[in-house]
């Protein structure tokens, strides 16, 4: 162990080179797996950063590693915010299989969606979106005079992808999020929020 290095810090340390082996004998010895850098990242979130560093996502979250643990601060976030910043849809659905919370928001107010959706991540928006959501499918989207709309519906309407989803925590009422895409590659949204009632 180096000089003034904890088990904790020595198994951050592994993340980094990929050690999946090592991590888990370290872990066996008593180390944490909740050690932050001074920067406030744990274990989890670095491999929640790197495509390449999956397995050892996986390993720290079969150990225990919190799926939730919130890095404050100007880069704010969870593991989720991580991987959703940076495309990684494989890691996003790996932590939303095991219990990551999709409406935990960071320090800019925003959810692990939002981040993906300012980054025009649409593979990661789909995956967050088809956890998350209440319901999803096509819409017929009617605009022009009404009486169009009897006579001839295909001129005067289009097809549109609709995703509803709840937003922000479990408040009461909650709210509600309506997100509309002119095709499944996401390149048009709209979204209104609906105020809700509980069920």
């Amino acid at each position: 162990m180096g000089q003034g290095q904890s088990k904790g810090e020595l198994l951050y340390q592994q993340v980094s080179y990929g050690n999946c082996e090592g991590i888990k004998a370290l872990h066996r010895e008593g180390a944490g797996l909740e050690w932050m850098d001074k920067e406030g990242k744990t274990a989890l979130i670095v491999a929640c950063m790197n495509p390449e560093l999956y397995n050892v996502a996986k390993t720290l979250i079969q150990l225990g590693a919190n799926v939730n643990a919130y890095r404050p601060g100007r880069h704010a976030g969870t593991p989720l915010h991580h991987a959703a910043k940076r495309g990684l849809e494989s890691m996003v659905k790996l932590l939303l299989l095991h219990g990551a919370n999709p409406l935990i928001l960071n320090d800019d107010c925003q959810t692990a969606l939002e981040v993906a959706r300012a980054k025009g991540h649409s593979n990661v928006v789909r995956a967050l979106e088809s956890h998350l959501c209440l319901f999803s499918g096509w819409l017929r989207e009617f605009h022009g005079p009404g009486f169009l709309e009897v006579v001839a519906p295909q001129l005067v309407s289009r097809k549109v992808w609709a995703v509803v989803l709840p937003v922000g925590s479990n408040a009461r009422p909650f709210k509600l999020e309506l997100a509309i895409y002119s095709t499944l590659q996401m390149h048009i949204h709209v979204q209104l929020l609906l105020c809700g009632r509980p069920i």
